[in-house]
């Protein structure tokens, strides 16, 4: 079976979607919160950073940085939880 261009081209732009839907949702937003909401998603930092305009390595330096925070959170709540604090 072969694909005419008509399917190529229909498959390209279904390919982008994904980075479409991206900038819509992140358009107003500091870029910390936009790698913050795309974070929970499956795209790679590289394309976080061609969606955001800025590098991979940014992006996955502000990727470590929510991650240890999260964790450090996380710990806070266990200890809370612990000894019954509530907050």
């Amino acid at each position: 079976m072969t694909t005419n261009n008509s399917d190529n081209a229909l498959l390209a732009a279904v390919e982008q979607l994904p980075n479409l839907v991206a900038i819509t949702m992140t358009k107003d937003m500091k870029q910390r919160d936009a790698i913050k909401l795309l974070d929970q998603s499956t795209l790679s930092n590289a394309r976080i950073a061609t969606i955001l305009g800025t590098t991979a390595d940014t992006v996955r330096g502000e990727r470590n940085r929510l991650k240890r925070a999260e964790k450090g959170t996380a710990k806070v709540k266990e200890a809370n939880d612990a000894t019954g604090v509530e907050g």
